[in-house]
This record gives C-alpha cells, sequence and structure tokens, in this order.
C-alpha cells in the first residue's frame, strides 16, 4: 500500500475577470435563491394584512386656580397619576373587557386559536402611549401624551383608542376621587383623635387646676403680695393694739387722778365744815372752788388730748370723745365763770342775813356743792369708762382681725410651698395642651384645605384631562411596509446565492484557465484543446435546465399573482 503525501497550496490572487467567470460557472447558484427569495418576500409582503393605527392625543392642562390659593392635599402630580392609570389601563382585566367588548369584539380570529392570555399581550403590543411636549409649554414635563393602537381594522382601530381615552378619563377621576377620599378621611380620623387629645389633656388640667386651686404657679405672685399684704396689716394692727393699750393706761392713769381729785374735794370740804361750825358757806367762795377744780380738770383733759392726738389720727374715737368732752368742760367753766362773777356782788349783800341762818343751814349748802362737785367728777370718771371700753372693744376687734389675718398667711404661706413642686407638673400639663391644640388646628386647616380641594374635583378646577387631538381614521395602513419586505428579502436571498456560489467555488479545486496552469505549475503554455462533450448531453442538460427555470418561473409567477390576488380582494377590501 503506497502511503498518500497531502500537502496544500496557496491560492492565486483573483482578478475582476475571475470573478466575472466564478459569476458565469456558478449562476444558478445565484440566480436560484434569488429568484426564490423575491418570490418568498413577495408573497410575504402582500399575504399579511394591514394594520391601521388610530392616533389621540390628550392634554394636561394645569389647575385653573394657584396653589398660593389653593393648595393640592395630593402628593404625586398628575403625570404620575398617568403612568400609574396607564399601568391600571393596561392591566389584563381592563384589555380583555376591551377585546371582548360587543362593539369591538377585537382578535376573534386569534382568539379562536390562542390563548386570552396570548391575545392581550398581543394587544399590549399594539398600544403605544407616549408623553410628549406641547411647543411653547414652560415646564419640562410632559403636558401631553398620545394613544396609539395598531389593528387591522381601521374603524376598530379609532373605537378602540376612543375606548382607550375614555378610560384615561374615567381613571382619572375615580383616582382623584379615591385619593382625595382617602386624604379626606385620614385627615378627618386624625382630627377626631386631636380632639379627643385635646379634650383629654384640658380635662387633666382643669382637674389639676381644680385640686390645686391657689397653688398654682401662675398664682405665685398673687399669693406673695397677699402674703406681704397680710404681714404688714398684722404689723398694723400690732402697732394699733399697742397705741391702743397705751391710751388705756393713760386713761386708768386719768381716772385714778379723777378719784383722787375727788376724794381731796371731799376731805376738804369737811375740813371747812369743821372750821366755820357757826358761819353759813360763802357761795361765791364755793363757786370759786369749782371754778378752780375745773380749770384743774380742762388742763388735764387738754394734756390727754395732746398725747392723743400725737399718737392717733384725728378720726379717732377716743379723740374725738376727748375732743368733745373737753368742749363740754370749757362751755361749763365759762357759764360758772359767769355766775361766780355775778354772784360775788349778791355775797357781800347776803352775808348779814346768812349770818343769822342757823349752822345747818350752811352745811345743807355745803353739802350741795360737795354734790355737784362729785357729779361733775363722777360724769368724768364715767366718760373714762367709756373711753375704756371702747378701747377694749377696738383692741378685742384688732386681735380679732390679727388672728384671721395670720390664719391667712399661714394658708397663703402654705400655698407657696406646695406650688414649689407643682411647677413642673403644671408646665407638663400646660404643655401637652398646647401642643394638642396646636396638633388640633393644623389639623382643622388640613380638613378645610382637603374640602377645598374636594370642591375644586367636583368643580373640575384642578388639573384634569382635555382631548387634545380626537383618535383619528387612519386611511393608509401603517403596516406592513411590502416594499421594504421585498427589497430585504431580495437583498438576502442575494447574499444567500452568492455565499452559495462562493462556496461552490471554493469546493473546487480544478484548474479552470491558463492562469491557473501558469500559475500552479510554473510552466509554459504552448497551446489548449477545448473541451469536447457530446452534442445530444449538451443539449439534453440546457433542455432540462430551461424547462427547470421555465417550472420555477412560471411557480414564482403563480404564487406573486396569487399573492397580489389575495391583497386586493381581501386585504384592501377587508
Amino acid at each position: 500500500m503506497v502511503a498518500t503525501q497531502s500537502f496544500s497550496i496557496s491560492r492565486r490572487t483573483l482578478d475582476v475577470e475571475d470573478y466575472i467567470d466564478i459569476v458565469r460557472r456558478h449562476a444558478g447558484w445565484i440566480v436560484g435563491p434569488a429568484f426564490l427569495g423575491l418570490v418568498v418576500s413577495v408573497c410575504v409582503a402582500f399575504m399579511l394584512p394591514n394594520e391601521y393605527m388610530s392616533k389621540a392625543t390628550m392634554q394636561i392642562t394645569p389647575a385653573q386656580i394657584s396653589d398660593m390659593v389653593v393648595q393640592t392635599t395630593i402628593s404625586n402630580s398628575l403625570n404620575e397619576r398617568i403612568q400609574q392609570m396607564q399601568t391600571q389601563i393596561l392591566s389584563r382585566t381592563e384589555l380583555s373587557n376591551i377585546i371582548q367588548d360587543p362593539r369591538l369584539d377585537l382578535y376573534s380570529t386569534e382568539r379562536k386559536t390562542k390563548p386570552l392570555e396570548d391575545v392581550i399581550e398581543d394587544m399590549k403590543r399594539a398600544i403605544n402611549i407616549q408623553f410628549v411636549s406641547l411647543p411653547g409649554a414652560l415646564s419640562k414635563r410632559a403636558s401631553a401624551f398620545d394613544i396609539s393602537f395598531s389593528y387591522k381594522d381601521r374603524y376598530k382601530a379609532q373605537l378602540t383608542v376612543q375606548a382607550l381615552m375614555n378610560k384615561f378619563d374615567e381613571e382619572n377621576q375615580n383616582t382623584q376621587k379615591t385619593d382625595q377620599d382617602a386624604v379626606t378621611g385620614f385627615v378627618g380620623d386624625m382630627l377626631n383623635s386631636a380632639k379627643a387629645s385635646l379634650q383629654e389633656a384640658d380635662d387633666k388640667l382643669t382637674a389639676f387646676k381644680e385640686g390645686n386651686a391657689g397653688k398654682l404657679p401662675e398664682n405665685v405672685q398673687l399669693n406673695i403680695a397677699r402674703e406681704n399684704g397680710y404681714r404688714e396689716k398684722i404689723r398694723s394692727d400690732e402697732d394699733q393694739i399697742f397705741r391702743d393699750e397705751q391710751a388705756q393706761s393713760q386713761l386708768e392713769t386719768n381716772k385714778d387722778a379723777a378719784k383722787a381729785r375727788l376724794d381731796f374735794l371731799v376731805e376738804e370740804q369737811s375740813q371747812m365744815a369743821s372750821l366755820m361750825p357757826g358761819l353759813p358757806g360763802s357761795p361765791a367762795a364755793q363757786q370759786n372752788q369749782e371754778l378752780a377744780s375745773l380749770d384743774k380738770t380742762i388742763d388735764s383733759m387738754e394734756f390727754q388730748l395732746q398725747d392723743l392726738q400725737k399718737r392717733f389720727s384725728p378720726k379717732y374715737p377716743g379723740v374725738i370723745n376727748a375732743e368733745k368732752q373737753l368742749a363740754s368742760y370749757k362751755t361749763k367753766r365759762e357759764q360758772l365763770a359767769k355766775q361766780v362773777q355775778a354772784k360775788a356782788q349778791e355775797d357781800s349783800a347776803r352775808v348779814e342775813a346768812d349770818a343769822a341762818k342757823p349752822k345747818q343751814a350752811a352745811m345743807t349748802q355745803a353739802s350741795l356743792k360737795e354734790e355737784q362737785v362729785r357729779h361733775a367728777v363722777d360724769e368724768e370718771i364715767n366718760n373714762y369708762n367709756a373711753q375704756e371700753k371702747l378701747l377694749r372693744q377696738h383692741i378685742e376687734k384688732l386681735r380679732g382681725e390679727e388672728d384671721s389675718y395670720k390664719k391667712e398667711s399661714d394658708s397663703t404661706e402654705q400655698m407657696l410651698k406646695d406650688s414649689t413642686g407643682l411647677e413642673a407638673q403644671y408646665e407638663e400639663l400646660n404643655q401637652n395642651k398646647k401642643m394638642a391644640e396646636s396638633n388640633y388646628l393644623d389639623l382643622q386647616k388640613k380638613q378645610q384645605l382637603a374640602q377645598e380641594n374636594s370642591q375644586l374635583i367636583q368643580r373640575k378646577a384642578g388639573e384634569v384631562l382635555d382631548v387634545l387631538d380626537t383618535a383619528s381614521l387612519p386611511v393608509a395602513p401603517t403596516k406592513p411596509n411590502r416594499y421594504m419586505i421585498v427589497g430585504a428579502g431580495f437583498a438576502m436571498s442575494m447574499v444567500l446565492g452568492l455565499g452559495m456560489a462562493g462556496l461552490q467555488e471554493a469546493k473546487d479545486t480544478s484548474l479552470k484557465n491558463l492562469k491557473d496552469v501558469r500559475a500552479y505549475t510554473n510552466l509554459p503554455v504552448l497551446c489548449s484543446i477545448p473541451l469536447l462533450e457530446n452534442t445530444m448531453l449538451v443539449k439534453r442538460k440546457r433542455r432540462l435546465t430551461y424547462l427547470f427555470w421555465a417550472a420555477a418561473v412560471l411557480v414564482g409567477t403563480a404564487m406573486v399573482s396569487g399573492a397580489v390576488v389575495y391583497y386586493e380582494t381581501i386585504t384592501l377590501k377587508g
């Protein structure tokens, strides 16, 4: 067995003439796939159903009332809500309702051969929602969005877009109402809770105030002022009691002096009666003696009055009584002085007549005079007793007021001591009430704001969706692009044919022409002998080739014609 040696020889560089020869040698491999691709692409392009796209534009109209007038209570903007609504509208439930709507009856053929979930996915791919910005819009946010739907029936495509627009409008109203109802309900619940908290804090504070009346920190200054007032009144009463006691002591002294003076007058009268047993008493002498006694009494009362005026006010009862008594004694002295002057003259005329009277008459006159003096002194003593009684009553009244002031002072002092430990608790209760009241007022404003937003939604004065362009009725189909399909199919088949021709050329290792002989043998070529084949075989081969291509052309033409006829009769008229 002879071993074979394998080796590879690199091909020579091809030129244009070589490429032309390759095309001529493998023309069937190039033309065949190209013709097949053309026929198939034409059939596919004209057999595909038309798809019409209906399009509408909805505008996002901003709120007619500024946020400075009524602040919105919905946190997300309409753009964000539209994205949420898009998810809701494109859900399986909503699309299933649209597909099975008797007025639309979409994808009736597909529903017979496919599950409903697959049909819904097909419809999702046919729906396109895209945000756009209107010319002149100040905001960078999308102010409008397009809704488009592609379907084989242009009328149903329009109705479907209208249905989607209605869904957006309805969903927008429902979403706004639902969100606003949620805000209103939440704020209402929070307001009720805040009201209960405020009532509880107020009740606790009220109970604390009632249980610690007068001990609260806000009463401290008042209690201090009351305490100082009570102490001042106590000091004033003590001073007044001291002065009254001194006045009472002075009255006792004066009363003792009056009693001593009375005793002196009685003793003096007795001595005079014993010295003049046979002579009657001289009326002028007796009146002079009484006048002297009144002068002493007036001097003593003036001294007492001066002392009282130094220690008491002019309206003090003792001062007033002393002044009245002094005025009474002065009046009596003036009257007695007149009587003394008048009787001095009578005494000289009656001396002789009275000398003859018995001793008993003189003694009787002396007794009468003594009785008058005793009466005057008794009246003075009674006056002192009356003043002393008034002083005792005044002292008792002052002591009663002093005891009352001391009790009030002790009570106020105890309140001040008790209020020291209540400041923190009272401040905490006050702070809790203020916080609860502030929270309640804030929630009241929020509730009012929520109600205003509800009214805006009812009046459609907030952000709304308006139809800018209604759903269009498509005239020309948007899909498929038949010329692009045919061109792409033909180009792809040509590339495939060229590839197959190149593959055949690469597999053929024979020498094709004189260039290959010279290049691979390095020998000179003297002459070339053409390949002689059987004429019958060549003709037969050509006939078979022509027959094959004729059949292929006829079949291809029939297929293309059928596709065109289907397009004209079914697709266009459908």
